[in-house]
């Protein structure tokens, strides 16, 4: 069977993923391929739908991908649906490749079998068929794990014949040797510098682009010939710093190549090539670090590259922050990294990181964004507030950045001439009133979820999210794991659903996330998908999204709960600073004293803010809170905020009468010298005071003792 350019390519394409000889083997896969080829298209996609409901082990999927012939692979991969796109048996085949290359991920990092491989790929005595024998292992069991030994053989000036067999090997290696290749650049012994820019030229990966930029103006001759054909190569000029910036800039929205995901990230300890595991959560922002610190060290004053730097390190800590509070063990392990990147970050200057902060905000970036806001909490001061670009978080999209921007500036000045004082306390106003801000994330064409998406977001309560396709989703899931509610359609442009919710089963951090299809045949979307989910009938709509995410998340222990329990705790305590300061929260009083009958954590700060920055109008409910069935600590603070109002004027006979009685049955000290004194502040006639004092005061005598 006569195949096409396309068809050679594609099949060469998926053998350097998974590698191996196909096996003669009757496997689900094969039937369905055989089935294909005798144009049984119904009858093969019933059988790969068998086959993804078994859910096949990574194991399994390498057998069965291996089980049929590189022709009969190109015809499950290129099968398109009407419009064009990628249809069901070629989603199924692609489910399929992931789990057999997540299994040849666990054979990729055998030394022992890469240091053959390469000494045979290498050999001046082996024939054409053993090299590349050898090498085809090495693209397809070891990608970029066989890097570090066949860049060893680059330098190697006394085997001149082993670094143009290994520069040959590294061009088909591809993708998978252009991170290595590029740390590789940094070695001190030129003949690697030179070998490995040859390879990198012979590649023609655009990520090393900006490195060949630089190479173009290096002092050695041999180097910056070959960097010059690259960058002619690739049809242009420009600058090595602002192509390391655009990288680093793409790598923080996770835009990280199909294919080029890896679970390491490469540097050079000793001129050796050495890997470092990075968390897949971290990766994106790992590349973005290591861009950002190359465009640095060529201009260590460019103050673009000093805020990436800074991006890149605060993203990663609020990440880590984020997962160690959803209780990621992983993360937790990473902890004491977290503080470091926070350091580092602060070190390359509080301009950079207020830059850091504006950058996140306008490229939707949170994790940068939350993570500048929590540096600048730290590192600005009442002297140096009012230039920081803080205020200016105020008015984000995104309700997480809103209120940890107006709680850092209450903090940094103490509530005391608080910038945009106004927009602090009505964005905190709306933060103390959050009781469940469930977290929603859409994964559907953007035609057939913007409008309701947008109708959502303006509704409080929710925070949700959108993407277009499966691999922005869970590029953006991979990211932002903190997801309440996850809407997978059923048809997507670029995977199938079952693509996106094995990802989601397999995180634990996602572990309490409910998930719904949204389909226009819950029938046959139920059929393919099963009965574990919930179902949203397209076209989907803001009322329908919030009734299924209410529906869903009822009764569960949602996590929402918690954050949004921290949401209004750090309004409650920062209006109350506010208050202290000095500073106007009339704007907020109304929120406040809706707050009185939550937890401790929301409700005795908001006692306290009432009492330093409340009026009259708040005496109903603090004297309803004194009353109820709240704790001491809730008592004693409606208490004290209480005698503070009357104190500045208020009159109120309804909390005086709360106050007496309460004095009438409380037995704690504490509460009792706090309704003292809320008395002794408010106000009463020379009778009603006497009267207070006959019936409160009690004889200091000495208790009898017995016999």
């Amino acid at each position: 069977m006569a195949r096409s350019l396309s068809q050679s390519l594609l099949a060469v394409a998926v053998a350097a993923v998974i590698g191996g000889a196909a096996l003669a083997q009757d496997t689900p896969l094969q039937e369905a391929a055989t089935l294909l080829r005798l144009n049984q298209k119904e009858e093969a996609t019933a059988k790969l739908r068998e086959i993804l409901a078994g859910d096949p082990s990574n194991a399994d999927a390498m057998q069965m991908y291996r089980s049929i012939s590189q022709d009969e692979w190109y015809l499950l991969m290129t099968q398109k649906d009407a419009d064009g796109n990628p249809g069901e048996i070629q989603k199924i085949a692609i489910a399929i490749l992931d789990r057999a290359k997540a299994e040849k991920k666990v054979r990729s990092r055998d030394g022992a079998a890469i240091d053959g491989l390469v000494a045979t790929a290498t050999a001046k005595d082996s024939d054409y068929g053993a090299r590349q024998s050898a090498v085809n292992s090495l693209v397809a069991e070891h990608g970029e794990f066989a890097v570090p030994a066949l860049v060893a053989k680059l330098g190697n000036n006394d085997d001149a014949d082993g670094q143009i067999q290994a520069v040959a090997a590294l061009s088909q290696l591809r993708s998978h040797a252009v991170l290595p290749l590029l740390a590789a650049l940094g070695s001190s012994n030129l003949e690697v510098v030179q070998n490995a820019a040859a390879a990198l030229k012979m590649i023609g990966d655009d990520r090393a682009t900006p490195a060949m930029l630089h190479l173009k103006n290096d002092e050695r001759a041999s180097v910056r010939d070959i960097a010059t054909k690259f960058v002619a190569q690739k049809g242009g000029g420009g600058s090595a710093v602002d192509g390391y910036l655009a990288q680093a800039g793409q790598y923080l929205k996770g835009n990280v190549a199909a294919g080029a995901w890896s679970d390491v990230v490469w540097s050079l300890a000793d001129d050796k090539l050495v890997a470092a595991d990075v968390p897949a959560l971290l990766y994106p922002a790992e590349l973005a670090k290591g861009c950002a610190m190359a465009a640095l060290r060529i201009a260590p004053s460019n103050a673009e590259a000093r805020s990436a730097f800074a991006q890149a390190c605060l993203a990663q800590a609020n990440l880590i922050d984020q997962g160690v509070a959803g209780g990621d063990e992983t993360m937790k392990a990473l902890e004491a990294t977290s503080a470091d990147l926070k350091a580092v970050a602060l070190a390359s200057g509080l301009d950079a990181v207020r830059v850091a902060l504006e950058v996140g905000m306008t490229t939707g970036l949170a994790p940068v964004a939350m993570g500048a806001i929590g540096a600048l909490a730290t590192a600005e001061s009442a002297v140096t507030v009012g230039r920081s670009t803080l205020a200016n978080a105020l008015g984000s999209g995104d309700k997480r950045v809103r209120y940890a921007a107006a709680e850092a500036l209450v903090k940094v000045t103490n509530g005391v001439n608080v910038p945009s004082s106004g927009a602090v306390v009505d964005v905190l106003a709306a933060a103390v009133v959050e009781q469940a801000v469930h977290t929603v994330h859409v994964i559907a064409p953007l035609s057939d979820a913007n409008a309701a998406v947008a109708e959502l977001s303006a509704k409080r309560g929710f925070a949700v999210s959108h993407s277009g396709d499966a691999l922005t989703g869970m590029a953006a899931l991979l990211t932002n794991p903190n997801v309440d509610f996850l809407v997978v359609s059923d048809i997507l442009p670029d995977r199938l659903p079952q693509d996106v919710i094995g990802n989601v089963k397999k995180d634990p951090r996602m572990a309490n996330t409910k998930i719904a299809i949204l389909c226009k045949d819950e029938d046959a979307a139920r059929a393919k998908l099963g009965d574990g989910y919930s179902y949203i009938k397209a076209p989907l709509t803001g009322e329908a999204l919030g009734a299924a995410a209410a529906a869903a998340l009822e009764g569960s222990n949602d996590p929402a709960k918690a954050r949004a329990e921290a949401y209004a705790a750090n309004a409650s305590a920062s209006l109350a600073a506010l208050a202290a300061g000095g500073g106007d929260i009339g704007g907020a009083v109304t929120a406040l004293a809706g707050q009185l009958d939550r937890a401790d954590a929301v409700s005795v700060a908001a006692a306290k803010a009432l009492g330093l920055g409340g009026g009259e109008g708040a005496l109903a409910a603090l004297a309803g809170a004194l009353a109820g069935g709240g704790s001491i600590d809730l008592k004693r603070a409606t208490a004290t905020a209480i005698g503070n109002i009357l104190a500045r004027g208020g009159k109120s006979d309804e909390a005086v009468a709360a106050l007496r009685a309460a004095m009438d049955t409380a037995t704690d000290t504490g509460l009792r010298v706090d309704l003292g004194a809320a008395l002794g502040k408010a106000g009463l006639s020379p009778e009603a005071t006497l009267e207070a004092l006959q019936k409160y005061t009690r004889t200091a005598s000495t208790p009898k003792s017995e016999g």
